[in-house]
């Protein structure tokens, strides 16, 4: 792979959490490789350090030594602004329990990332209802979450995430609080607009079967990336 299709390189991560006085290492020594437009999944059960990883991806949380690039940015030094700026330009989140805003309807919540950029309503609205509609519901953009299934509600985070044209998604277990039906329904969506959009996507999840629509799996254990576990 040339240095162009790397899309994120992760060199010798660590990160540790302060509990009780005590140091907690979380990550001990990550190395990752994720190639533009690929879907990659990151197993591990609970607990495991798969939320921290992602969030570190993600520009969310620090670390604490190594090295972590996004394309040609190095992330080492960023600032919280700067680190705001790269978030809401290129990259696009999926939460477990979504983080819809209850006040707000489907399309207003799509089109939140947008508004913290001052992005024109006209245009907001227009690029809303197109990936409402992509994800089949743009009879829905009125409602708001609660008045949503919850399969529903996935639908319109990944809506949100795909609304700043994003460089990378990364989703923390998308598929968690969801049935075995909703799971395969919103899994089929998510690698069907990530394959259309061309659109890296960093997935995390306990869930064996995800692993069927990546293409490429890694197992998180004992703070460490592990290829071909699965």
């Amino acid at each position: 792979m040339t240095k162009e299709e790397i899309i994120v390189t992760i060199n010798d991560l660590w990160k540790s959490y302060k509990l009780d006085k005590i140091h907690h290492d979380v990550l001990k020594g990550v190395n990752l490789e994720v190639q533009k437009g690929k879907f990659v999944l990151i197993m591990g059960p609970s607990g495991s350090g798969k939320t921290t990883l992602l969030n570190i991806i993600g520009l969310i949380d620090a670390y604490d030594k190594g090295s972590y690039h996004l394309g040609s940015i190095d992330t080492t030094s960023l600032t919280p602004k700067e680190m705001r700026r790269i978030r809401l330009e290129k990259i696009g989140f999926i939460f477990q329990t979504f983080n819809l805003v209850a006040s707000l309807t489907a399309q207003q919540n799509v089109e939140l990332p947008l508004s913290l950029k001052k992005v024109p309503q006209d245009e907001q609205h227009t690029r809303s209802e197109e990936l409402l509609k992509l994800v089949g519901l743009y009879h829905r953009l009125k409602n708001k979450p609660r008045q949503l299934s919850s399969g529903e509600q996935n639908r319109v985070a990944i809506a949100r995430s795909l609304i700043i044209e994003p460089t990378i998604i990364v989703a923390d277990e998308p598929t968690g609080n969801l049935d075995r039906k909703n799971t395969e329904t919103i899994m089929e969506l998510l690698t069907k607009v990530q394959k259309q959009k061309n659109v890296t996507l960093i997935c995390t999840s306990h869930n064996i079967k995800l692993s069927e629509y990546a293409d490429i799996t890694y197992k998180l254990e004992d703070g460490i990336i592990k290829e071909g576990s699965y």
